[in-house]
C-alpha cells in the first residue's frame, strides 16, 4: 500500500497540536503554581506585618509601663493594660487562623503558643502592678526587669516566626523564578523547535509537493505548446508520485490517439487522393469518351457529307472532266490560223483540267478523312518502326540539306500498334518538317517514355507556326502550305486518338517545331 502525502500532513499535524497543548499545559501549570505562590506570598505578608504590629503594640506596652513607673503615672499604666488586653485579644484570634492556614508549619504555631504565654505573663504582671500601684510603693524593679524580660522573649519569638515567614518567602520567590525560567526555557525551546520544524517542513514540502508541483505545471506548459513527448519522472510513492504516473500516462494515452489520428488522417488522405484520382481518372475517361462520342458523331456526320459529296459532285466532276477532254481534242484536230489563240484555249483547258484533278484529291482526301478505317493493333517494335522512317525520308532530307538524327532508347521498345497508321503519320510529320526547313535544318526523331506511355518527338529547327495558326492546325480544311489539302495534320491527329494517345505542338516562329505524340504502351483493339 503506497503511503499518502494526507496521512503525513495529518501526523505532522497532530503532533504539532499535542506538542503546542502540551507546552501549552505545562505553561499554564507553572503558571498556576507562580499565581499560588504569589497567594502564599501575599498571605506570608500578611502574617509578617501583623506580627510586627503586635510586636509593636507590645513594646508600646512596655514603653508605657516604664513610664508610668517613672513618672508615677496610674493612668499610663491602665492604658498600657488596655494595649495588653487589644494584643491578647488579637493574638488569640489570629491563633484560631493559624491552624487552616499554616498546619505544614507546627513550629510557628508553638511559637505563638509561647508569644501568649508572654502575654500572658505580662498581663498579669500588669495586673499586679496595677493592684499594688502607689505613689509611695511602684512596681518593683525585678517585676519590671522579667516585664522587659517577657517583652525581648516575644521579640525574639516574633523574629523567629518572622524567619520562617522570610524562609518561605525565599523559597516562593525562587520556585518562582525557577517556573518562571522552566517557562522560558520552554517558550526558547518550543520556538526553535518549531522555526526548525518549519524549515525542515518548508524544505520537505518544497523538495515533495512544491517543486514536483512546478514541474508538473511546466510539463503541462509543454504539452499545451503540442510537445507530447515530455515526461516527467519522481521517486515519490506518495499522491505526487500516482499524479506523475497518471500523467505520463494520459500524455502516452494523447500521443498514441495523435498517432492514430495522424495515421486516420494519413490514411483517409490517401483515401481522399486515391478517390480523387479516381474520380479525376473517371472525369477524364467521361470526357475522353464525350470527346470520342462527339468525334465519332462528326466523323459520322462528315462520312454522310463525303457519301453526298461523293455522290453529287464527283459525278459531274467526271462528265465535265471527259467533256474537257474531248474538247482538248477539238482543239487540238482544229485547224486554226492564229495558233496563239490556239495555244490559250489549249492552256485555258489544262489549267481547268488541272483545277479539276485538284477538285479530285481534296475529295479523295475528305473521303479518305470520313471513311478512316480501324487501326489493326499488333505487337510492334517503336524503335524499329522510327529506324524505318528514318531510312525513308534519309534521301529527300538530304536533297533538302536536312540533317536527319534518331534518339532511341534501348533496343527495343514494344507497344500495341498498327505499323502501317503510325508510319503513315510520323512520314506525315517528317516530311512537314522538311517542307518547313527550305533553307536546310536540322529533323529530330527521338523516343522517350514513362511509366505509361512511350512518346514519340518530331521536332524541326524551321520557320517554326505562329500562334495564331497553331490552334487550328489540326482542323480539317485550314493550311498554310502551297498546294495543301489540309487534311494532314487531321489524318495525324486521328491515327493518333485511334490508337488512345495524344499529340502537342510547340512552336515558335523562327525556332522551330516539335511535335509530341503519347501513346500507351498497352493500347488494344478493344480500348477504343
Amino acid at each position: 500500500m503506497k503511503p499518502k502525502l494526507s496521512n503525513y500532513i495529518i501526523t505532522a499535524f497532530f503532533l504539532n497540536v499535542f506538542a503546542i497543548i502540551a507546552v501549552g499545559g505545562v505553561c499554564i501549570i507553572m503558571v498556576r503554581d507562580m499565581v499560588n505562590n504569589i497567594s502564599r506570598l501575599e498571605a506570608e505578608s500578611t502574617h509578617i506585618s501583623r506580627i510586627y504590629r503586635m510586636n509593636n503594640k507590645i513594646q508600646e506596652t512596655i514603653f508605657l509601663v516604664h513610664n508610668s513607673v517613672i513618672e508615677l503615672d496610674k493612668e499610663l499604666l491602665t492604658h498600657a493594660l488596655t494595649k495588653v488586653e487589644e494584643v491578647i485579644e488579637e493574638t488569640e484570634t489570629y491563633e484560631k487562623v493559624l491552624p487552616g492556614q499554616l498546619q505544614n508549619r507546627p513550629e510557628i504555631l508553638l511559637n505563638f503558643q509561647k508569644i501568649e504565654d508572654n502575654l500572658q505573663a505580662i498581663q498579669d504582671t500588669l495586673q499586679y502592678a496595677y493592684t499594688s500601684f502607689t505613689a509611695a510603693n511602684p512596681v518593683a524593679d525585678a517585676r519590671l526587669r522579667q516585664l522587659e524580660s517577657y517583652g525581648y522573649n516575644i521579640s525574639n519569638l516574633m523574629g523567629m516566626i518572622n524567619a520562617v515567614h522570610f524562609q518561605t518567602i525565599g523559597r516562593l520567590v525562587n520556585q518562582s523564578y525557577t517556573k518562571m525560567y522552566y517557562i522560558l526555557f520552554l517558550y526558547l525551546t518550543s520556538s526553535l523547535v518549531g522555526i526548525m520544524a518549519s524549515v525542515v517542513g518548508y524544505i520537505v514540502l518544497s523538495r515533495n509537493t512544491i517543486a514536483p508541483i512546478i514541474d508538473l505545471a511546466k510539463a503541462t506548459e509543454r504539452v499545451a505548446t503540442g510537445d507530447l513527448g515530455v515526461r516527467v519522472k519522481t521517486g515519490s510513492q506518495t499522491e505526487i508520485g500516482t499524479l506523475y504516473n497518471t500523467f505520463n500516462q494520459m500524455i502516452r494515452k494523447l500521443e498514441e490517439h495523435k498517432k492514430k489520428r495522424e495515421d486516420f488522417s494519413r490514411e483517409l488522405e490517401k483515401k481522399v487522393e486515391e478517390r480523387t484520382a479516381e474520380l479525376k481518372a473517371s472525369e477524364d475517361s467521361l470526357r475522353r469518351t464525350q470527346a470520342e462520342l462527339v468525334r465519332m458523331e462528326k466523323i459520322a456526320t462528315i462520312g454522310q457529307i463525303a457519301s453526298s459529296v461523293n455522290h453529287e459532285i464527283k459525278t459531274p466532276l467526271n462528265v465535265l472532266y471527259m467533256n474537257l477532254q474531248m474538247l482538248n481534242k477539238k482543239i487540238k484536230l482544229c485547224d486554226v490560223e492564229n495558233q496563239d489563240l490556239k495555244k490559250e484555249m489549249l492552256d485555258l483547258t489544262n489549267l481547268i483540267n488541272n483545277e479539276i484533278d485538284r477538285i479530285n484529291e481534296i475529295i479523295e482526301e475528305f473521303v479518305k478523312y470520313a471513311r478512316f478505317p480501324s487501326p489493326d493493333f499488333k505487337e510492334n517494335d517503336i524503335n524499329a518502326i522510327l529506324v524505318r522512317i528514318g531510312d525513308i525520308i534519309s534521301q529527300k532530307a538530304e536533297d533538302s540539306g536536312v540533317s536527319l538524327a534518331i534518339e532511341v532508347e534501348g533496343d527495343h521498345e514494344y507497344a500495341m500498334v498498327d505499323d502501317k497508321k503510325l508510319t503513315q503519320a510520323i512520314l506525315n510529320l517528317c516530311m512537314n518538317a522538311i517542307d518547313a526547313m527550305p533553307e536546310g535544318g536540322t529533323l529530330t526523331l527521338k523516343i522517350e517514355k514513362d511509366q505509361e506511355n512511350i512518346i514519340l518527338k518530331v521536332a524541326d529547327t524551321g520557320e517554326g507556326i505562329s500562334s495564331e495558326d497553331l490552334d487550328h492546325i489540326f482542323d480539317p480544311f485550314f493550311t498554310q502550305k502551297k498546294g495543301g489539302t489540309g487534311f494532314g495534320l487531321p489524318i495525324v491527329k486521328r491515327i493518333i486518338e485511334d490508337h488512345r494517345g495524344r499529340i502537342h505542338c510547340r512552336s515558335n516562329p523562327g525556332e522551330g517545331t516539335t511535335f509530341e505524340i503519347e501513346i500507351p504502351k498497352e493500347s488494344r483493339k478493344d480500348s477504343r
